[in-house]
């Protein structure tokens, strides 16, 4: 193992077999420094990140990496900072790592670590947002979601701020479920993106460009095929009597990665074209018993969109499906957290004023600061903020979000 599969294996008990190791000593060490110190930034409090130190130092010296290699990879990642270089061996140090007479720095640099060491273990005042406190709900929204076995989902996010990746995730801790309770997965790529390995899965993904009738004819068609599925299903459940709660149905997934391209299409066509496509017709009708009938007999719906009012034509769709809205800001800069206010300001989706205020003030606090976040709106809306996942590869994703909670 690496030094990264170890920490990962002490941490959250990963066995499953990893992707083999980069050739470049320097260059590996690097990336799993950075991994690392992404685990660093999630951890909940101090003695998480004590035992994060402990288990690193005890794998560098386990490894026999030399001290002089471990800052040239420090100093690689904080060019600039040599107040967090030196924050971070001794903090190594402190856990049984390092090199005699290498701790010793320059006093202006100790004094810049020890003054981010005081920040980091001193309690800072939080901005006051709605009532006076920032109310970010506490638990793991993406916990809750699969907690109950089969659920219908739709994720909003606009472009670039991980809805797509929010649904592989998703994807590939089923996947990595027990046998029996693997579910039977069809997935319909309407971007033709990356999907990390899930494409090379013979019969899971199927890429459909939504350029003409006959593509979204097709969708149409898989999803009449899930439809039927479930009407196979209600019709076991009714011949079982009272039987019928206690049966354990096979798990099944459909996922439609870029919905609202489907819906962008059909906005585009008349009225007359949709009424006379027989198999465009009950298209809708189709989804919404999918999405609200099929988690009671073992089906799952997945889909994406930009937007929440680009998912389904009526509000009565919109309130059988639970929506996850993420919020980031994007690597251009230009903001990703339209969706959450254009939500936010729907009174047809919140018509409380007191829940439109509080979740306002919310996002608008994590839009100014650049926090991740991620919002619910059924039951109470709640807005959690997002964990970074993104050092965290497809094996260890289930434990990962379960692990690293929002603070």
């Amino acid at each position: 193992m690496t030094l990264l599969q170890n920490v990962r294996a002490h941490l959250i008990g990963n066995t499953l077999e990893q992707p083999a190791v980069q050739p470049n000593a320097a260059l590996k060490l690097q990336v799993e420094l950075r991994a690392v110190i992404a685990a660093l930034l999630q951890a909940q409090t101090p003695e998480a990140q004590a035992e994060i130190y402990r288990t690193v130092a005890h794998e560098l010296n386990a490894s026999q990496v030399a001290y002089e290699a471990v800052q040239t990879a420090l100093r690689s990642l904080y060019p600039n900072n040599q107040a967090h270089v030196q924050l971070i061996s001794d903090q190594l140090a402190e856990h049984g790592y390092g090199e005699a007479g290498e701790t010793t720095a320059i006093q202006p640099e100790r004094e810049s670590a020890a003054a981010i060491q005081t920040q980091v273990s001193t309690p800072i005042p939080t901005p006051t947002t709605y009532l006076g406190k920032i109310d970010y709900y506490d638990g793991s929204l993406l916990a809750e979601t699969i907690a109950g076995g089969a659920f219908s989902l739709a994720i909003v996010g606009a472009s670039k701020v991980g809805a797509s990746t929010l649904m592989r995730a998703f994807i590939w801790s089923m996947l990595y479920e027990p046998s029996t309770l693997r579910p039977t997965i069809a997935i319909i790529d309407t971007r033709c993106g990356y999907w990390q390995g899930l494409d090379t899965l013979s019969g899971l993904v199927t890429p459909i460009s939504v350029d003409s009738m006959e593509a979204v004819s097709a969708i149409a068609l898989k999803i009449e095929a899930v439809y039927d599925e479930i009407i196979n299903r209600q019709n076991i459940f009714r011949s079982k009597g009272r039987f019928g709660a206690s049966h354990q149905w096979k798990p099944y997934l459909l996922g439609i990665d870029g919905w609202g391209e489907v819906m962008d299409f059909i906005a585009r066509l008349t009225p007359k074209q949709v009424e006379e496509d027989t198999d465009l017709k009950p298209m809708f009708t189709r989804l919404r018993a999918i999405l609200a009938q099929g988690p009671d007999v073992g089906v799952s719906c997945l889909l994406t969109a930009r937007a929440h009012d680009r998912i389904l034509p009526d509000n009565r769709s919109l309130e059988e499906t639970q929506l996850l809205l993420l919020g980031r800001m994007t690597h251009d800069f230009r903001g990703g957290y339209g969706p959450l206010e254009r939500a936010i300001n729907d009174k047809a989706q919140l018509p409380g004023q007191s829940d439109r205020l509080r979740l306002s003030a919310l996002l608008n606090h994590a839009r100014q600061v650049g926090q991740p976040v991620l919002m619910a709106l059924s039951g109470r809306p709640r807005i959690t903020k997002l964990p970074d996942l993104s050092e965290h590869n497809h094996h260890d994703f289930a434990s990962a979000y379960n692990r690293f909670k929002p603070y």
